[in-house]
């Protein structure tokens, strides 16, 4: 079911010039299917040495949805994440909080959790783990075919994926002097999923 309020997508990059345009198509792709409105990326650059910034500008020449911020100097992905959060238009903002792709799954699960009105904030993080030898015998009773896990894993081939969703609205009431009576309330969920 599509949504119709306007997301925003922030994504920090630095000395992203060979990757950048796969991943702002990847978001675009997948936010197509999410909103009925137009959904907008935010590219910051985070001080790239590379040529990023060329590389930006023509991805925002191509695509009217996209926008695009630039550090002159290197700040961090932190730094860059709020810049994109300050110059993003949509009710829902989702960051990703480093420079590598967004996982879709993470994002739906976010979309998902902001159905709830009273959800001002939220974090997906997925870290990719071999499966437990318990769980591969459970498959495999099933009859998957499944690997048995090396004896010494090795260091996972992808980082770990984290991204943010703020509620625009709600947010500025919190920062606003209301928002020092406001009591705010966290909780953890897991869950796991195989890709």
């Amino acid at each position: 079911m599509k949504r119709s309020t306007k997301i925003s997508v922030v994504l920090p990059v630095r000395d992203g010039e060979n990757r950048i345009t796969a991943r702002v198509q990847h978001v675009l792709e997948a936010i197509a299917g999410l909103t009925r409105e137009i959904a907008e990326v935010v590219v910051v650059d985070d001080g790239s040495r590379d040529a990023t910034p060329e590389v930006m500008e023509e991805i925002r020449s191509r695509y009217p949805q996209v926008r695009v911020a630039r550090h002159s100097r290197p700040r961090g992905m932190e730094a860059a994440g709020q810049t994109g959060l300050e110059r993003a238009t949509g009710e829902l903002v989702f960051i990703q909080e480093s420079d590598s792709d967004v996982r879709i799954e993470d994002l739906q699960r976010l979309l998902k959790m902001s159905e709830d009105r009273s959800v001002v904030a939220a974090r997906a993080e997925s870290r990719p783990q071999p499966l437990s030898p318990q769980l591969l015998r459970r498959l495999r009773a099933w009859g998957a075919t499944a690997s048995e896990p090396n004896p010494q894993p090795e260091q996972p081939t992808t980082a770990p994926s984290c991204l943010q969703m703020v509620r625009r609205p709600h947010l500025q009431r919190l920062t606003g002097n209301a928002g020092k009576k406001i009591r705010l309330e966290s909780e953890t969920m897991r869950s796991t999923s195989i890709s």
